[in-house]
């Protein structure tokens, strides 16, 4: 092939008398073009037991950005705007959990407060350290701040499973691209908004009951207050008053205004742990956003010059969702700011007195730096940021992940761009071989299912074989879609008297698509039962091949044995075969054999539109209709992946 390949493999041994009730599950992908990937699976079932095995994120609790504040991944559902790896909103076309046991990873880039938590095999989009690092200096060994600025623009980034990063590799942190000005939004309101962000509480008197905002400043902070009076007052049409209490050292600013006290409600909430930041503010133009940036950072932050000549600028809040929020904000400013945590702790006063502080997060980023650890990339419209550490843990429980409408099919953990467990394309051809052998040992059950979607540059090339013994039940569950050629045909090799065999298999082929699939069932011992059933969809000139073979040994006796293909092509394009072979080679033998091709009913299609339905869901349901006898044999969570892949693939079906 001249370029790489991965080869490696899996064993599962089930001793005597086990029931796994829990899917064995396992995932694989390609992430390169011009890329071979060989896979070896042996699974061994003892007498009596039981296994389900299905071929195939990131942790409950997990943040992903729906564009203007941050959200626990598992509270995502389908039909939710979350941004993708572009800086673009997109919305999640379903959800997936699935439970999972193994290594954790913590990617944790220079912000430590970013940092995210993933499974091994996730794609994170970034660029190698290796491919954009600067030659080794004389002075000083080479670091992860080393980076060529020069070279990132020209260096394509790849997506790279977690598990294969590391330390200094530059991780993609995009800039929100959604710019929308709203005029009713003036100029005083955004700057008046940042003082009350960083000083601000809205409330009813508890005595008069009187809508009260008001503003805290240092006594000294003149020039801060001046502002804030005039701002007061000119937004609620009244007279800002001023309290000072010298021995505190504080100056109150504060207006009776109902107006101004939903503003500030509705803007940016109350509480300082519950204040975050309306979307309207999110999506106005940058130039505008500066005008409350500026007020906030007057007002709550601090600026300390370092004997370098770098100045340090900081703030703090124990808000979660509002130190986000700013970070995005800065970010389309033009800077990066990086966000630290500190945890919830309590003390004890020189007075005896408890006090319990909550969990603080210090939004900081310097200026004047001229030695820059985040790179700025203006073609892509993000921020290129070094990996500090990577931390493992083990983890036992759900992990989730999302599948969006439209490509890039990415979205943001804690600000940086991760891909959906889907298959890349490539311009270019891989190939996929792999070969899966299943022993059933007397009285054991094995379920084998697969769900493949891999990208359309994929020839998939796979042998699926099965030894049934006494007594044993082999099923293959078996879904292709996507690939530009598939050819797979699992078989069952019946062994010992009383062996079942169960093959179900659904193809679809689109355009420029080949699904060469099908079933052996070989019948050596008597008493043995197999049922093959074969479903194939083909539309805008895709070909399915059904090519299977049935197999009835001399002295098998008693064996039942059925045989069913239907096709569906939904156009004059597309093409459907089948080439089934049976040998029965025993005169004890009840067989039987149907098939069937078709196009869908104009009748239904008539019907299910008069219920309301556009001609393309009439269509996609039929379909999934047709589909119905394998996706009923699969866990919730895969039907629901089944149908999605089904409904993508039936997009365009009708031109």
């Amino acid at each position: 092939m001249n370029s790489a390949v991965w080869s490696g493999g899996s064993f599962v041994y089930v001793p005597p008398g086990v029931d796994v009730p829990l899917p064995l599950q396992a995932y694989f992908r390609i992430n390169a073009e011009n890329t071979g990937q060989f896979e070896r699976t042996l699974i061994v079932v003892d007498e009596g037991a039981k296994v389900h095995y299905i071929e195939g994120c990131l942790p409950e609790g997990e943040l992903v950005s729906l564009g203007d504040a941050m959200v626990a991944i598992e509270s995502v559902a389908p039909g939710t705007t979350v941004m993708n790896s572009a800086g673009v909103e997109s919305a999640v076309e379903s959800t997936r959990r699935r439970t999972y046991a193994g290594p954790m990873l913590k990617i944790v880039p220079v912000s430590v407060g970013n940092a995210f938590e993933l499974t091994p095999e996730h794609p994170v989009w970034a660029i190698r350290r290796e491919r954009v690092a600067r030659s080794a200096r004389r002075t000083r060994p080479v670091s992860q701040w080393d980076v060529d600025a020069e070279r990132i623009p020209a260096t394509e980034p790849e997506w790279v499973p977690a598990g294969e990063l590391k330390v200094g590799d530059l991780v993609c942190f995009p800039v929100a691209a959604r710019e929308r000005d709203h005029p009713e939004i003036s100029d005083e309101l955004l700057r008046f908004l940042g003082y009350y962000l960083a000083e601000g509480s809205a409330f009813f008197n508890g005595v008069s009951g009187v809508p009260t905002v008001a503003l805290s400043f240092h006594i000294d902070e003149r020039e801060k207050i001046e502002e804030a009076r005039r701002l007061m007052g000119a937004l609620s049409g009244k007279e800002a008053g001023l309290v000072e209490v010298p021995e505190k050292h504080e100056a109150r600013v504060y207006v009776y205004s109902r107006e101004l006290l939903g503003r500030c409600w509705e803007f940016v909430g109350r509480g300082s742990g519950e204040k975050r930041l309306h979307a309207d503010l999110m999506e106005l133009p940058p130039e505008r956003q500066r005008l409350l940036i500026e007020t906030y950072f007057k007002g709550d932050g601090s600026r300390h010059r370092r004997t370098n000549g770098r100045t340090l600028v900081r703030a703090t809040t124990i808000s979660r969702t509002l130190a986000f929020q700013l970070q995005e904000l800065l970010a389309r400013q033009g800077i990066y700011a990086g966000i630290q945590v500190r945890e919830a702790f309590g003390e004890t006063m020189a007075s005896g007195r408890s006090i319990n502080h909550r969990e603080a997060y210090t939004i900081h980023y310097e200026e004047g730096a001229t030695q820059r650890r985040v790179w700025k990339d203006e073609s892509r419209g993000c921020f290129w940021v070094p990996i500090r550490r990577i931390d493992t843990r083990d983890y036992s429980g759900f992990v989730y992940n999302l599948e969006m409408t439209s490509a890039p099919n990415a979205y943001l953990a804690r600000g940086f761009a991760v891909h959906n467990c889907t298959a890349p394309i490539y311009s270019t051809d891989s190939l996929h071989g792999a070969v899966v052998e299943v022993i059933a040992l007397p009285g054991s059950k094995v379920r084998y299912t697969t769900i493949q979607n891999w990208s359309r540059d994929v020839y998939n090339l796979v042998t699926k074989r099965a030894h049934a013994y006494e007594n044993a039940t082999v099923e293959w569950v078996d879904a292709n879609t996507g690939s530009r050629l598939t050819m797979k045909y699992p078989s069952i090799y019946l062994r010992g008297r009383g062996a079942t065999a169960e093959i179900i298999t659904v193809a679809f082929a689109g355009h420029g698509q080949h699904q060469d699939t099908g079933a052996k069932a070989v019948h050596l011992a008597p008493d043995t039962r197999s049922r093959i059933v074969s479903k194939s969809v083909s539309r805008d000139g895709g070909r399915t091949t059904y090519r299977g073979q049935l197999k009835v040994s001399p002295g098998a006796t008693g064996v039942v044995a059925s045989v069913r293909c239907d096709a569906l092509m939904l156009d004059e394009e597309s093409r459907s075969d089948t080439y089934p072979y049976i040998d029965i080679q025993e005169d004890d033998t009840t067989m039987s054999h149907e098939a069937t091709v078709g196009r869908i009913s104009q009748e239904q299609v008539f019907y299910l539109m008069s219920r309301g339905l556009t001609e393309n869901e009439a269509t996609n349901l039929i379909v999934q209709g047709f589909l119905e006898v394998f996706t009923k044999e699969l866990p919730m969570e895969y039907a629901i992946e089944f149908n999605r892949l089904v409904k993508l693939e039936m997009e365009g079906a009708l031109g």
